[in-house]
């Protein structure tokens, strides 16, 4: 069976389980799945007995590339155990990945918060990227406004583009849901905002005839 090893930049909350997704060291994305709606359990892709984080490079194996035209970058994984390489220390992190920056005008495929199930099934180019935004801020809205649940959402900037998107970032979902309703600065939820913060952004499945667009890792890195 092949054999991956990727940067992790998004271990986002999916149903019950997690989205794992990330680079080579070409800067590819890879999403490894196990065919399942709801995620990955961490029995499958735990590393050193607790989930993978942003910033670890693991090594998993797998048995093919899937094919799939909304989201290009999924491998079925072979339920071997994953491996933990090393973490990329943070300092460091801006750097290496700065060539691997989204760099717009468009933000996977278009200037809005979707795709259309229906062009998504043609093909889309990547349903995953990484991006630097202006003017981020996270916002809880009231049960009322959101059909009776709480659903976090980040709201930012990218090439001048505004876009309001929900956040699965586990972390980050956690401290708004402990702060309760209402809009934060990133500083509020101990962002450190004296160096670039970058947004892992990701095409999830269809629903209602749309793949939309969520927040799947909000990444803080210390300034250079």
């Amino acid at each position: 069976m092949p054999v991956e090893e990727i940067l992790v930049l998004a271990s986002s909350m999916k149903h019950g389980g997690r989205c794992v997704a990330g680079i080579t060291r070409e800067g590819e994305w890879v999403r490894p799945v196990s065919g399942e709606p709801h995620g990955l359990f961490k029995v499958e892709c735990a590393v050193d007995g607790r989930w993978p984080e942003v910033l670890d490079v693991v090594r998993f194996g797998y048995e093919k590339a899937l094919g799939d035209p909304a989201q290009p970058e999924n491998v079925l994984i072979d339920g071997s155990a994953w491996e933990l390489r090393k973490r990329m220390p943070r300092e460091e992190a801006y750097g290496r990945l700065g060539p691997f920056l989204a760099d717009g005008p468009l933000l996977l495929g278009n200037h809005g918060k979707a795709v259309p199930e229906e062009e998504a099934a043609k093909g889309v180019e990547r349903s995953l990227a990484l991006i630097e935004p202006a003017d981020a801020v996270f916002l809880l809205r009231p049960p009322e406004e959101t059909y009776g649940k709480l659903k976090p959402r980040a709201r930012f900037k990218f090439c001048s583009w505004e876009y309001e998107l929900g956040l699965t970032d586990v972390q980050m979902r956690e401290k708004m849901l402990q702060e309760g309703v209402g809009e934060y600065r990133p500083e509020t939820l101990g962002i450190d905002t004296d160096g670039p913060l970058l947004l892992t952004i990701s095409l999830g499945e269809a629903q209602e005839s749309w793949h939309t667009k969520l927040v799947a890792a909000v990444i803080s890195l210390p300034s250079a």
